[in-house]
């Protein structure tokens, strides 16, 4: 069994112009020890999925419906109360995109790192202080003891960030979420927290989803990927597949977009058109509007997952067996610049 199983979730924000339709039927799974990578452009929906998952959505927004199972247990039918009280921080933590403002300027780090510790379990306050330490040691912060009386603003931008992931490792968690974590942070720093998280789930077996936009990332830390597209996901598979021979026309259109080792600047080819409104999204496959091999039904059709193959799947009707010929490729093969087998 998945440890994280997450079915037609579906996270609607009720405003004066509308219902944004931020998350509508999206579906996936995490495993033990696995990275998952939800990716897509901004505003496609990738925080507020990771966010419906521990109740993290503020009003107006709500989680309409889906099933949410960790590890057995139904999240959506927990109180606030028993999320912060069961899951939140102990079974599942979050890695926020800006260290600066998830950590209190005015309480030292260590302080802040001890008290998830006491919330969280039985141990003293002195137990959970000389836990701070040592998980500071743990993700690569030097003088962990002295560092700790210091507050944040006395750190680097990614030494703050790996407080952040000290702090969600405090209490032993099963599942970590990191929305961004490597945005704000220079290339050098970005590859010490990727190798820091693989480091994790090597010692704890920790499942992972990393939310991001960028694919340079998805191809260094994730094992299987899900493509998200105005609130719902377009294509999923192992990374490998994704990347060697992506299905969908947005997945392929995303490659040609990006920069490789093999693909310089001048011949990047970005996505025309902006994404369309949450509020009144296309009917049939949302991606259409900006799709260069639409055709007549995809304005009326809602495609399903297309198997491809085994563990990759593609929302895109041009894998219906009613479609005559080959679906075309809009992509050029990509190679290197992945993490090693």
């Amino acid at each position: 069994m998945s440890l994280l199983e997450v079915s037609d979730l579906r996270t609607y924000f009720y405003t004066e112009g509308g219902i944004v339709q931020a998350v509508d039927g999206v579906d996936f799974s995490v495993n033990a020890g696995e990275t998952l990578g939800i990716v897509g452009e901004s505003g496609a929906g990738k925080s507020v999925t990771v966010r419906s998952l521990l109740g993290l959505i503020d009003p107006p927004g709500t989680v309409v419906d889906g099933t949410i199972t960790f590890d057995g247990q139904d999240l959506h039918s927990l109180t606030e109360s028993e999320l912060r009280r069961e899951i939140r921080g102990s079974e599942i933590s979050f890695v926020f995109q800006d260290p600066m403002s998830a950590l209190n300027p005015v309480y030292t780090v260590g302080s802040q790192i001890a008290e998830v510790v006491e919330h969280h379990t039985d141990r003293t306050a002195t137990e959970a202080w000389d836990r701070a330490v040592e998980l500071l040691d743990d993700v690569g912060i030097p003088d962990a003891a002295v560092r700790a009386d210091q507050y944040p603003h006395e750190f680097s931008g990614g030494m703050r960030q790996r407080v952040l992931i000290a702090m969600a490792l405090s209490c032993n968690p099963k599942l970590i979420i990191a929305d961004e974590p490597t945005t704000a942070l220079d290339v050098t720093i970005q590859a010490q927290i990727l190798d820091l998280f693989e480091e994790i789930q090597d010692r704890y077996n920790t499942g992972l989803i990393y939310v991001t936009h960028d694919l340079g990332v998805v191809r260094e830390v994730c094992d299987r990927v899900a493509v998200m597209y105005l609130g719902e996901v377009v294509e999923r598979g192992r990374y490998e597949d994704l990347f060697n021979d992506p299905k969908h026309p947005y997945t392929q259109m995303l490659m040609r977009s990006v920069v490789t080792p093999d693909r310089p600047v001048s011949s990047l080819d970005p996505i025309e058109g902006a994404m369309p409104s949450a509020v009144d999204p296309p009917s049939g496959c949302r991606f259409r509007t900006r799709c260069p091999v639409a055709i007549d039904d995809c304005s009326t059709i809602e495609p399903p997952d297309y198997a491809v193959t085994s563990d990759h799947a593609a929302a895109c009707l041009l894998y219906d067996d009613d479609f005559a010929g080959d679906p075309p490729v809009l992509h050029e093969r990509t190679t290197g610049g992945g993490r090693d087998e």
